[in-house]
């Protein structure tokens, strides 16, 4: 197996906003400079984790990758010859990534990236994504304990802006792949998926995307209503978050009224998706500079 493929299966793309989410955590805890050093052993097993949780998560759909146009590259890397050494790979990582946490910076650690596991490859690929339209809602929580994990990582313990960097990529996993999911519905249809769009119609799918990215923008600026009554200090995010917040969830709401405005046309839910990734990276990495 190439380089190029292994990283397609171990979903680099998706490893890259993990390590981004933890990174985030971390900086803003007001301690992360003074302990910049657990930065190195927490990156690398959160990439081995999620490297483990998405090898396993495409050996478990590797009978309806098929199906799928998106997906049906996986078709020519994947096969009944090299299942089982990915899936002892897959291990492998996920043992190294709790040896390494563990030892390397603290027990509260391990256990996040471990739960960040179990959500992704248990809770959402094998219980709820051919189940239920609650799928990506309840399943986003895998993307919210690498925030956990990069706070405890510095200080050991859990923390209000931790939990709303958590809650943060949370909430906006439901607006970001549903938007894939409205591009994408004959995709999910031919694989018989129950992402929401595919099921309950293009329509209806994007009164709920337009739900939860209300949602998203009013609790994208918690933070700055909690300036109006001089509780600050509660969200270690900085000003440069409030500024970016405020834009992103400008533009991210234009991207989404432009959707009704243009008919549902697929290429506006792709604009959206699209748009969608950089929302978040905007706003993770606008809380990086907390700690200048």
């Amino acid at each position: 197996m190439k380089l190029s493929e292994f990283i397609q299966v171990s979903k680099g793309g998706i490893t890259f906003l993990v390590v981004l989410v933890a990174i985030t955590g971390f900086l803003s805890d007001p301690l992360a400079l003074s302990r910049i050093i657990y930065l190195i052993p927490l990156a690398v097993s959160g990439t081995l984790a999620s490297f483990s949780a998405s090898i396993l998560n495409n050996l478990y759909d590797m009978d309806i990758d098929g199906k799928m146009n998106r997906t049906s590259y996986r078709q020519d890397i994947l096969n009944a010859g090299n299942k089982k050494i990915l899936a002892s790979i897959a291990l492998l990582f996920l043992l190294g990534s709790m040896l390494l946490s563990y030892f390397t910076i603290n027990y509260l650690t391990s256990i996040f990236i471990f739960l960040g596991f179990l959500s992704y490859f248990v809770l959402y690929t094998v219980i709820l994504k051919r189940r239920t339209t609650w799928n990506i809602v309840i399943g986003g929580v895998a993307g919210s304990f690498p925030a956990l994990a990069g706070w405890a990582a510095v200080s050991g313990n859990v923390s209000v802006t931790g939990l709303f960097i958590a809650a943060l990529v949370f909430m906006w996993t439901p607006t970001h792949f549903w938007s894939l999911a409205s591009y994408r519905s004959d995709d999910y249809k031919k694989a018989n998926i129950p992402m929401l769009p595919s099921v309950v119609g293009i329509e209806a799918g994007y009164t709920w995307i337009m739900v939860n990215t209300v949602i998203l923008i009013l609790f994208s600026l918690i933070p700055l209503f909690f300036i109006i009554f001089k509780l600050s200090a509660i969200f270690h995010v900085g000003i440069v978050y409030y500024i970016m917040a405020i834009i992103s969830d400008a533009y991210l709401a234009y991207r989404m009224l432009a959707i009704r405005r243009k008919h549902y046309a697929p290429a506006q839910f792709k604009s959206a998706f699209v748009f969608s990734n950089f929302y978040l990276l905007i706003l993770l990495i606008s809380i990086w500079f907390v700690v200048i």
